[in-house]
Order: C-alpha cells, then sequence, then structure tokens
C-alpha cells in the first residue's frame, strides 16, 4: 500500500502504545477520523493488516473489542516510528491528555456474560487499572437477558459499587466475645 496507508498503521501503533490499557476502534477511529488522516474504510483496513501480522491483538466482550499492541507491534513502531511526524506525534499526546478521563472510563469499566452448563448465565464485571482488575464480580443469573442488564448497568454503578465495597470492607470490625 502507499506511504499513508503506512502512516494511518503507526499512528494506531502509537496511540496504543501510549496507553497503558487496551483501547477500542471507536476510540481510535474517532482521532483518526475526525483529524481528517482519512476515512473509516481505511481505519478498518489497517486495523485488519496490523491485526493479520501480529501488530495487535484484541480481545472481545459481548458487546466491545479492546485492541492492545503487541510486542511485535512495539519493535515495528520503535524501527518505523519516526517516519511519523513529530506534529503528529504531539496531536496524539494532546488528543489522549485531553480525553484522558473519558479513555480511562471506557477502558477500565468491563463486563461480559457467558451462558453456564447449567443453562444459567454468569455476567462477570471488573474494574481494570493499569491491565490488572482491581474490583471484580460475578453474578449468576438464571437468563440472558438479566446478564445482558447487568453487563448495560456496569457503567453507571461500577464507581459506586467499588467505593461501597472497599468502605465496608475496610472498616473496623467488631470484636465479639
Amino acid at each position: 500500500m502507499n506511504e499513508a496507508f503506512t502512516i494511518y498503521k503507526l499512528i494506531i501503533l502509537y496511540t496504543l502504545n501510549e496507553i497503558e490499557s487496551p483501547l477500542t476502534f471507536g476510540l481510535i477511529s474517532d482521532y483518526i477520523t475526525g483529524h481528517g488522516y482519512t476515512n473509516y474504510f481505511n481505519v478498518q483496513s489497517a486495523f485488519a493488516e496490523l491485526l493479520d501480522a501480529d501488530l495487535i491483538c484484541c480481545s472481545n466482550t459481548y458487546n466491545t473489542s479492546y485492541y492492545e499492541i503487541t510486542s511485535a507491534g512495539k519493535e515495528t513502531l520503535d524501527l518505523f516510528g519516526n517516519t511519523l511526524s513529530r506534529e503528529i506525534r504531539q496531536e496524539i499526546d494532546d488528543y489522549l491528555k485531553e480525553n484522558n478521563h473519558e479513555i480511562i472510563q471506557r477502558v477500565t469499566q468491563i463486563s461480559d456474560y457467558t451462558k453456564n452448563t447449567n443453562g444459567e448465565y454468569t455476567a462477570t464485571c471488573s474494574l481494570i487499572e493499569k491491565n490488572v482488575p482491581i474490583f471484580e464480580i460475578k453474578l449468576s443469573v438464571s437468563d440472558e437477558e438479566d446478564a445482558l442488564r447487568i453487563c448495560n448497568n456496569w457503567r453507571t454503578v461500577s464507581n459506586d459499587l467499588y467505593a461501597a465495597a472497599v468502605k465496608n470492607l475496610l472498616r473496623p470490625t467488631e470484636e465479639t466475645e
């Protein structure tokens, strides 16, 4: 492909390298298309090529895919990252800094559900910090609709549940005789 397409791939690699947590396609695509580098279809093609070359990897939940740079991707970025102009790197850094809170909120609240062998569903909801789960809840429910509802509500209630759990679990215990 052409030099511009290589730049799109390097932008993706650079962006994933600068964030300590996995990112969604939408977050990266919004940046690239919003800054007028290319269109959505070229971004999709760049992601596909990076995945095929094992320069990025993908993990999926019931409704979201998360992307991370691989060690091969980091090596590629080390070798060819200087192809990205200082202005583009600075623009990406500024974008990540300006949107840090939104990016962190989106990637640190992860939920998914699976069907168990007994026909019930387990909803797993996690808060992730620097790729490490700091809080996780697994709930077994009887139907898929409830599991989906739990996953969908996780974003709005996770911080309150975490704060309540920490408060209650760290309070002094009463000694009984």
